[in-house]
């Protein structure tokens, strides 16, 4: 077999993977070359519909040709590129004014290709590489605007993304080092066998690289500070780069998997980490504070998910995060001024009605087999949501709406455990956990509506702590 395919993981009988990542990276070689820098943010917004194009290909051809190793690559292939497609085409407006265009649009070509080539890398010898320098381009992203607090805020992800690095560095390590071989699927394979105190350390290790690029605490402040960055980069690096955690531990589940005591730390982690992002959501008054307080409550979740064993359901979280997130931040304009027509606050009583049918349903798909293990969660608290927000609406164009988005997101879960094609792991505390800790967030939901609803609020103390967070 040809040097280049054992380096890259890849078969002999050679595909098109890393054809996004070749436009993205011709992408920043064009904007690059642009001296003036007029031209260069439009090169760059060719290059990456040009990426997604090839991606939308990878996708046919999984049609023609599935595999369950291509099938995660290619998705997450597809979701990057159309992120970063729209990012760039929103940048030519947004960032047309700036003096560092011509260096801003050469960061977020390479950054994209760095992503793209880490999805499909299956050599520790080139995932390691790149999950680096994706990380050291989005902390100069979040500097770009040069200014002291900006030039602070991305020493300060550099930092945190350095604790993860070595974390990984030294996971990988020693999977490589037991197998013999810097092939990640013999790494994990061979996982199986190693001493269980040792398989512990590497998923602990895994953990930890994927906590601090997620930004779960005690790594969160790295993600509050970078609203330093350009909006765009806000959009790209909630929507895409702070998926990276999840995605590691998705394409690791099996050493995961083989550490029951660290899958324990994962969901302890990521229960915190979802009502702490949920709280800072809740008291930060500027809007792109606010989603980035949201964004670690979502990756908390992520990380509970995959810690409970539930990896379709971790990556269709993913895709929906994704994709909703960058909507929402490059929107995020708009919430300036006032607002003509505020949403009316969902009541108490119409939450605990919704949480009790979501917590009903899940017990119901459950003892039919249609959702089962870890993807109950998720499912009941979209189920406490599309119910609640029907019941406050009372309209009957939502009442209608339910039952599609609904069938929505039972496609979305179907299809995220086709890409996957792997059965799902057991979680350390069975489906009792599961559902013990979907009344758990449900009655947190009431419990915020109480708030609301008697003007209260948060203690004091922890709002005053949450705001300096």
């Amino acid at each position: 077999m040809p040097l280049s395919y054992r380096i890259a993981g890849r078969s002999p009988h050679m595909d098109f993977s890393y054809l996004p990542a070749c436009f993205a990276l011709g992408g920043a070689a064009f904007a690059a070359a642009d001296r003036s820098g007029e031209r260069s943010l439009r090169r760059a917004e060719r290059a990456g519909w040009a990426s997604l194009a090839a991606a939308a290909g990878l996708i046919a051809q999984l049609w023609a040709a599935p595999g369950p190793a291509d099938g995660l690559a290619a998705s997450l292939t597809l979701l990057t590129s159309f992120v970063g497609a729209v990012v760039l085409s929103f940048s030519t407006r947004y960032m047309r004014a700036d003096p560092r265009r011509r260096a801003y649009a050469t960061r977020v070509s390479l950054l994209l290709a760095s992503v793209l080539v880490l999805v499909h890398a299956g050599n520790a010898l080139v995932f390691l590489p790149v999950w680096v320098a994706s990380g050291q381009l989005l902390a100069g992203l979040i500097g770009h605007a040069g200014t002291p607090a900006a030039a602070a805020a991305a020493q300060q992800a550099r930092r945190a993304f350095v604790i993860g690095d070595a974390a990984l560095l030294a996971a990988l390590a020693l999977l490589g080092a037991h197998t013999g071989s810097p092939d990640i699927a013999a790494m994990i394979n061979g996982a199986a066998s190693l001493p269980a105190a040792l398989q512990g350390l590497a998923a602990g290790l895994l953990l930890l690289a994927a906590m601090a690029r997620s930004a779960l605490p005690p790594f969160s402040a790295w993600l509050m500070r970078s609203m330093t960055a350009p909006t765009p980069v806000s959009a790209l690096m909630h929507a895409g780069l702070v998926n990276a955690g999840g995605f590691l531990l998705i394409r690791f589940a099996a050493v995961l998997a083989a550490a029951p005591a660290v899958q324990a730390l994962a969901i302890g982690a990521g229960l915190f980490a979802a009502f702490w992002g949920g709280f800072l959501q809740l008291v930060r008054p500027e809007i792109k504070q606010s989603l980035a307080g949201s964004t670690i409550a979502q990756m908390g979740f992520m990380i509970l998910t995959c810690g409970l064993g539930g990896d379709a359901a971790a990556l269709w979280h993913l895709f929906a995060h994704g994709l909703f997130k960058a909507w929402l931040f490059l929107g995020s304009g708009a919430a300036i001024g006032p607002v003509l027509r505020p949403a009316r606050p969902q009541g108490a009583a119409i939450t605990a009605i919704a949480a009790l049918l979501a917590l009903a349903a899940i017990a119901w798909l459950d003892a039919h087999g249609l959702v089962t293990g870890a993807a109950l969660l998720p499912t009941a608290l979209a189920i406490a949501t599309g119910v609640g927000a029907t019941l406050s609406a009372g309209t009957k164009r939502m009442f209608l709406l339910l039952p599609v988005l609904s069938g929505l997101y039972l496609a979305g879960l179907g299809a995220t455990e086709a890409l996957l094609a792997a059965p799902p792991t057991a979680s350390p505390g069975g489906d009792g956990l599961v559902f013990a800790l979907a009344a758990l967030f449900l009655a947190g939901g009431v419990a915020q509506a109480l708030l609301r609803q008697g003007g209260t609020g948060l203690p004091r103390p922890l709002h005053v702590r949450l705001l300096n967070a």
